[in-house]
């Protein structure tokens, strides 16, 4: 165990809220692919039902954090194509 590994009295925030929200964001992914897997794998047709109605559940939640992302501005958008029919109105 480190030396620093106590309580502090900080009011400082360690982590960011966009960090946190990566890595939540993260853990939802994981959490639909591991219902996906235990639903192939699963020879029990009474555990489908559940494994697919927890995914829809997990989706749901995954979508109020997207949701929160987007309205704190946090939601980078991703690099885009040129618009090529404008630029062929330029030459």
């Amino acid at each position: 165990m480190s030396h620093d590994s106590h309580v502090t009295d900080s009011t400082e925030h360690t982590f960011s809220d966009k960090l946190l929200m990566f890595h939540i964001a993260a853990l939802n992914v994981a959490s639909i692919g591991n219902y996906g897997d235990a639903l192939l794998a699963s020879p029990r047709r009474d555990l489908a039902l559940t494994y697919t109605r927890l995914m829809g559940e997990v989706e749901l939640y995954a979508e109020d954090g997207a949701n929160i992302t987007i309205d704190n501005g946090s939601l980078e958008q991703p690099p885009m194509a040129e618009d090529r029919k404008q630029l062929a109105k330029h030459h």
